[in-house]
């Protein structure tokens, strides 16, 4: 995946309020190309359960179990998966965390611009 620009424009924002953010700092510019790296990302989360049962009058090791638990449409599904979907699954669940820290502090650096850079209100006090 490349980035090919580094500005995204809304629908019916004037290109010129953008332009006087200047062009983005190094650190910002870092940041989106972690993003550009990222490969494969999910939400949910995955975990493996061992269980203990009594069968016959007798403790037996079950599983372990590997679930993976989400959100889909509104509603909690939550699917059984094998060893090695689980470390994939785990893999791109942590990858999804790191974009989104990753957001965080993208949108924090853009509001300190514009903060900084647009014109804004006069301050009373």
């Amino acid at each position: 995946m490349t980035v090919k620009s580094l500005y995204a424009t809304l629908r019916g924002m004037r290109a010129n309020l953008l332009d006087s953010l200047g062009p983005p700092p190094n650190a910002y510019t870092r940041l989106v190309s972690q993003l550009a790296q990222v490969g494969w990302i999910c939400q949910g989360t995955v975990v493996c359960r061992p269980l203990r049962r009594e069968v016959g009058g007798q403790w037996v090791n079950k599983g372990p179990y590997y679930l993976w638990t989400g959100k889909r449409q509104g509603k909690t599904v939550c699917y059984a998966l094998s060893k090695a979907q689980y470390e994939v699954a785990k893999q791109a669940i942590a990858a999804n965390r790191r974009v989104l820290q990753t957001l965080a502090k993208l949108q924090t650096r853009t509001l300190e611009q514009i903060l900084k850079k647009v014109p804004g209100v006069h301050k009373r006090k």
